[in-house]
């Protein structure tokens, strides 16, 4: 058997005739386009639900753990520079956020984490805008490394406690709502 006799063998399938049609082509393609659609808005559906879903908490509230920790920093406020309460009390925010929200934040930039707060039902307008001054008033002194005076810190650490405050579940014991 020679090559010539292999490649004579060989020959095309056929294509059907009804495949062949341009309005079938036309078709399948806005077919695809319809399924891939609503497969992204059953998705986006899904993720939006499973953030807004309460989580179940292991241990006492995030908010009493927070608001805990909070005042903990405040009692050592006063032994600690600016830049050490702004790695700490970001942090104790950060860690709040994620388990109360369901958020996935913790260790995302700044600009990430509020980007994925934009998309979130329950933070919204004010608490929103105070989270972004809250965090890029502590970045200031991180990375940029300003200075903050004790009373600058402070008001930092209440407006923390106050974002808490607010955002406590109506669901729980003295809760006021989110």
């Amino acid at each position: 058997m020679t090559n010539l006799t292999i490649i004579e063998d060989l020959t095309l399938v056929p294509v059907p005739a009804w495949w062949q049609n341009p309005w079938i082509l036309c078709a399948l393609i806005l077919l695809l386009g319809v399924v891939g659609y609503f497969g992204m808005r059953w998705l986006r559906a899904r993720k939006v639900a499973m953030a807004v879903a309460q989580p179940v908490y292991q241990g006492p509230p995030p908010h009493l753990e927070a608001l805990k920790r909070l005042a903990d920093l405040r009692t050592r406020h006063a032994t600690l520079s600016a830049y050490e309460v702004a790695l700490e009390c970001p942090d104790i925010l950060r860690h709040y956020i994620e388990q109360r929200f369901n958020l996935p934040i913790r260790y995302q930039t700044t600009r990430e984490f509020l980007g994925v707060a934009q998309a979130h039902p329950l933070l919204d307008g004010e608490p929103r805008k105070q989270l972004g001054e809250f965090l890029k008033f502590f970045d200031q002194i991180k990375f940029a490394r300003d200075t903050a005076t004790p009373q600058q810190t402070l008001d930092a650490l209440d407006a923390a406690e106050a974002f808490i405050k607010r955002c406590v579940p109506s669901a729980t014991p003295g809760g006021k709502g989110a």
